[in-house]
């Protein structure tokens, strides 16, 4: 299967596995069909598997785990997120440390290659406030910057994230914003669909907006190619 370059990543298959389907969230299934499912994706060529403790209760991260006892095939990486939401600033370290530490122990891994912010980040308490259904998957601009982005860079310095990305459907003056400061993220992961819509997802006013070069530029869309639809988007490549 054909390879695209991601960044500063690791060399990524044209098609990837989500999680979703794995962790049982899309319809009824067995865990042996899901081991299968995964053996069959790896044997096709796809090298990066999409995974969250959230797809399926963690279902998803103990299929990997058992489809390859702990040991990954060479070449092949996996990713995992954490909603982490607004909590307060001493939940935040223990509440990152924790997820990691689930997901890893469900993979039977000592690192996760990459691993996603599943909160959308806003840029204020007034947003959130307009948005109150949707308040716990949100985390603030201010104490991502100050807290969650330092914790990120310090876990990758510790060796057990490979890297860190966003989720790219929180407020999109405030993800673009992100791109443009250091340190960024490795990856930013993107609804992608024929009408590039977040559907319910979409929990800020007016229209989503193009993706960006950080220089301003025209960013070129298709690098989104074959990211894990069914764990709900695409990712783009920061470089």
């Amino acid at each position: 299967m054909r390879q695209n370059s991601f960044g500063k990543l690791w060399p990524v298959s044209a098609l990837t596995l989500g999680g979703g389907g794995i962790g049982m969230v899309w319809g009824e299934t067995t865990f042996d069909e899901c081991v299968a499912t995964v053996h069959a994706a790896i044997a096709a060529g796809i090298n990066l598997i999409d995974l969250a403790p959230s797809y399926g209760d963690g279902k998803a991260e103990q299929v990997v785990g058992e489809a390859f006892g702990g040991h990954l095939p060479d070449g092949v990486q996996v990713t995992s997120k954490c909603g982490l939401g607004n909590p307060s600033l001493e939940e935040i370290e223990p509440r990152l440390r924790q997820s990691i530490e689930g997901s890893l122990g469900r993979l039977r891994q000592s690192r996760l290659d990459l691993f996603f912010l599943h909160s959308n980040v806003v840029p204020d308490e007034d947003h959130m406030a307009r948005w109150p259904e949707a308040a716990r998957r949100m985390t603030l601009y201010a104490t991502f910057v100050d807290h969650v982005r330092p914790l990120f860079e310090r876990l990758v310095g510790e060796g057990l994230i490979g890297g860190w990305g966003l989720t790219g459907i929180g407020h999109p003056d405030t993800i673009i914003k992100l791109l443009g400061e250091r340190p960024a993220p490795a990856a930013v992961q993107c609804i992608a669909n024929l009408l590039d819509s977040p559907g319910a997802l979409k929990f800020f006013d007016g229209p989503a907006k193009p993706s960006r070069r950080h220089d301003g530029g025209p960013r070129e869309r298709g690098r989104r190619d074959g990211y894990p639809r069914g764990a709900g988007g695409g990712t783009d490549q920061c470089d």
